[in-house]
């Protein structure tokens, strides 16, 4: 009985050692390409914040300034509001924050505290990786002065508090 086992288990070896090099090829040659972004995606980046196509960018900005986060530097864009949609602030960090779940926060007030997140502060959004992210300004924000709170929230630390002025929130 064992031996015929054994020739069971080498017959069974060869065909496998056959088929799934065959297999492996076949699905290589077999995968699904896929292309870039078609245009009717648009919609779905712009409402998770993600900027616009670089073209279209430097019509709709009305100030910029920039800031830096430990050793990263941000740039922030006012955009003007175009159509339907709303007066925006832009941020594109130059790389990733290296910190665990970046939001952003607006404070109002000339400073605010770095030791901990106050009650007061509206919630913008995420900042993930190196993606130029567009913030709605709310009629909350819209023509105060205060401060960008970068906040991390699995240190539930505040890493920077960022002075942004009245006209980076105005919109014209």
């Amino acid at each position: 009985m064992i031996h015929e086992r054994r020739q069971a288990h080498f017959y069974a070896s060869v065909a496998l050692a056959c088929i799934l090099p065959l297999g492996f090829l076949a699905s290589l040659l077999l995968r699904p390409s896929y292309g870039p972004v078609e245009s009717t995606a648009v919609e779905i980046f712009d409402q998770f914040g993600f900027g616009a196509s670089p073209s279209s960018r430097e019509e709709n900005i009305s100030q910029s300034m920039d800031w830096k986060v430990g050793s990263i530097p941000l740039r922030g864009e006012a955009l003007k509001p175009t159509g339907e949609k709303p007066a925006l602030l832009a941020i594109t960090p130059q790389r990733a924050i290296q910190q665990p779940d970046v939001l952003v926060y607006w404070q109002a007030g000339d400073q605010a505290s770095t030791e901990a997140l106050a009650d007061d502060a509206l919630f913008l959004g995420s900042l993930v990786g190196e993606s130029r992210r567009e913030f709605e300004l709310t009629s909350a924000i819209r023509g105060k002065a205060g401060n960008l709170l970068i906040y991390s929230q699995g240190k539930d630390k505040v890493l920077a508090a960022l002075p942004l002025p009245a006209e980076m929130t105005t919109p014209n």
